[in-house]
């Protein structure tokens, strides 16, 4: 937990640094490629086999484009009642960096709440943190890309 915490605060730091040098719409996005992980063992790459990430259209938060991958994520930690998570948010490289930050937040605490509601207790949900722009699927500037980069995903979390 305390490595999540350590990167959610590095990825506000780098937003701030970021933002404040942004020049204008039209000037190239700043990417970090590859998020930070680490493989504990079975019970992760099953957990990452079997979650879905939840898309969500352009500038939304909490109408995500389909519900069966959160359905289907739900069932599956029902019935592995043991598994802690986190849920990450992200957002498209369109408009400002720090509304992103925002809105990627918002897209997690939506799925966070959404799963609570659903019958996951709250205390297997560790952190809900909103990356922004952060660790794109598709660093291309075009719909297609940024349609798959509005995105809420699952991280495991070792016991």
């Amino acid at each position: 937990m305390r490595l999540h915490f350590v990167l959610c605060i590095s990825a506000v730091l780098v937003l701030t640094v970021v933002a404040a040098t942004a020049q204008s719409e039209n000037s190239a996005p700043i990417y970090l490629y590859s998020a930070p992980g680490a493989i504990f063992g079975p019970e992760q790459a099953e957990f990452d086999k079997a979650m879905q990430e939840v898309m969500f259209p352009w500038n939304d938060h909490d109408t995500p484009t389909d519900q069966s991958g959160l359905k289907a994520n739900v069932q599956w930690l029902k019935d592995h009642p043991n598994v802690r998570f986190y849920v990450d948010g992200y957002a498209s490289s369109r408009g400002e960096l720090i509304y992103n930050l925002v809105l990627s937040q918002k897209r997690a605490d939506y799925i966070k709440e959404t799963m609570i509601a659903m019958g996951i207790p709250e205390n297997r949900i560790l952190l809900a943190v909103g990356w922004g722009q952060l660790y794109p699927v598709c660093p291309e500037l075009d719909d297609n890309c940024w349609s798959k980069n509005r995105r809420v995903r699952l991280e495991y979390s070792p016991k």
